[in-house]
């Protein structure tokens, strides 16, 4: 396999986490971790297969989709921000109550085909997650005020409410752009990726690697993209793994076992050159 043709079939997954991860660093910088990614990304996933198959839209698909995980978005909010809940709590608690609503939703559509995303829509999704909104991520987070607001939530709270930043609506409006963008993602996995089939428990993993994508790139947009492409490049030599003498089981973990030490690693480094993440967000 060429190094083409292993990009190309990189690029789908690749996708998918570079979206969900982008939400992610909008909320991090703001100064909060959605442990419960995972969760929302299923839920997503089934309630976007649910309205797809029922009602033959992929835009209803998307709809439902934005619903789910704005619901979930919403329910950490009140949570964390309202009634001042332990985040991770939190976030572990969506993870499991996303998986488990999004296997009662999706149950309905099981062996169902629906409709799929054309090859030119899932191209404009694909630039739009890998090129264009990171650049422009990047461009608002570094160099416009409102990136400066955001990052200001993330840093110093006792900061951010002098200069009169409402830290609860900076928050909330991260959590609804984590929400749109893991809602593309999940239609994206679902009509493209899964080619419009429901299958129980497909996505899972994709939301803990995201999460993973959101520190390897440095809380830095157009970094989190190259992770994630490079993440992608790894889950394509799966297939190739039993080739060389190596298990199935063995080929299934490596790409997580791979981000696990790319993580510590990364840690390392950032820490002997004094990087460091937004100051607020791993205080869970």
């Amino acid at each position: 396999m060429d190094l083409a043709a292993l990009v190309h079939q990189a690029i789908p997954l690749a996708t998918i986490i570079s979206l969900t991860a982008l939400g992610e660093v909008y909320l991090e910088r703001a100064g909060r971790v959605n442990l419960g990614l995972e969760g929302i990304l299923y839920i997503g996933y089934s309630a976007s297969a649910l309205a797809s198959v029922y009602a033959g839209s992929l835009l209803v698909g998307l709809a439902s989709s934005l619903v789910a995980t704005l619901s979930m978005s919403l329910i950490f909010f009140l949570l964390v921000e309202i009634l001042r809940v332990d985040q991770a709590i939190v976030g572990l608690a969506l993870v499991f109550t996303g998986i488990g609503l999004g296997d009662a939703l999706g149950v309905s559509s099981k062996g169902l085909a629906g409709p799929m995303l054309s090859h030119s829509s899932a191209l404009l999704l694909e630039i739009l997650a890998l090129l264009a909104l990171p650049v422009a991520s990047y461009i608002l987070l570094q160099r416009t005020w409102l990136g400066l607001v955001v990052r200001s939530a993330g840093e110093d709270e006792e900061s951010a409410r002098y200069m009169g930043v409402p830290l609860a609506k900076v928050r909330l409006l991260a959590l609804i752009v984590e929400s749109i963008l893991v809602s593309l993602a999940s239609l994206y996995f679902y009509a493209y990726y899964s080619s419009g089939a429901w299958r129980a428990g497909r996505p899972l993993g994709l939301g803990w690697l995201s999460l993973g994508m959101v520190i390897l790139g440095y809380w830095n947009p157009i970094g989190v993209a190259i992770s994630s492409l490079l993440l992608g490049v790894l889950y394509s030599l799966r297939p190739l793994m039993p080739a060389i003498g190596i298990p199935n089981q063995v080929a299934d973990a490596v790409p997580y076992a791979v981000v696990v030490v790319a993580l510590v690693i990364a840690s390392w480094i950032y820490r002997r050159t004094g990087y460091r993440p937004p100051a607020l967000v791993w205080k869970v």
